[in-house]
């Protein structure tokens, strides 16, 4: 597996700090959802073909006590971090074209 799938907020918070320093994609799921299983290959695939980013799949029925889950309204969402943690993009939808584009531009940085 090419991305990291936390089961608790704790993990996912521990994986969030030790990855500091690399570009980060966070995908917020829940295994109820249609549309993320619908975009969940997409986001492995990108996870392989995008070495330079930390890939982070997070259920958000399992991780509730982060902050970014706290903040979301629906899922499938995706966030790009930098290689300070600074939000770079952000957008709900499951979007194969933004999925891929997000993980290139993240890769590139």
């Amino acid at each position: 597996m090419s991305y990291f799938e936390p089961k608790n907020s704790a993990e996912y918070l521990a994986k969030f700090a030790e990855s500091q320093g690399k570009p980060i994609l966070v995908y917020l799921t829940a295994t109820w959802c249609g549309p993320c299983r619908m975009i969940a290959p997409v986001f492995t695939k990108a996870s392989t073909e995008n070495p330079n980013v930390v890939f982070i799949k997070v259920d958000v029925d399992n991780c509730g006590e982060v902050p970014i889950v706290a903040s979301v309204s629906g899922v499938p969402c995706f966030y790009g971090y930098d290689r300070n943690g600074n939000v770079v993009d952000t957008f709900a939808g499951a979007n194969k074209a933004k999925v891929e584009e997000l993980a290139k531009k993240l890769n590139a940085l």
